[in-house]
């Protein structure tokens, strides 16, 4: 019996060390001071240009839309402004660090973002 428990609780252990961090926050992206604010509107989550020093970029656009939790990670869209165009992406987060994988046919990026205040 005390192996029985020994091996749930390892098990239980395991699954949860591997339990999806939540992404929504205020996000910098590391370039020209554009931060990114992540948030749940409804059933969806959605990430919005919450400032930025590049006068090009639009305080409120969306880019980043279409997140569902899938296995241990996020996965959505994220839209490229210099291809002009939305992007399927993974985002996970580690620590104070918000990990972006973008897939374009058989390229991969990694982005990272730094949690912002």
């Amino acid at each position: 019996m005390k192996k029985v428990i020994i091996i749930a609780q390892v098990l239980f252990c395991s699954l949860t060390a591997f339990a999806q961090q939540p992404i929504q926050g205020v996000w910098n992206t590391g370039q020209e001071n554009t931060m990114i604010e992540i948030k749940a509107s409804g059933d969806q989550i959605e990430g919005k240009v919450l400032s930025s020093d590049n006068s090009k970029a639009k305080i409120g656009n969306v880019i980043i839309k279409d997140v569902r939790a899938e296995r241990g990670v996020y996965k959505g869209q994220l839209y490229a402004a210099k291809r002009k165009k939305w992007m399927d992406a993974t985002f996970a987060r580690k620590a104070d660090k918000l990990v972006i994988t973008v897939s374009a046919g058989w390229k991969t990026k990694v982005i990272e973002w730094k949690a912002g205040e």
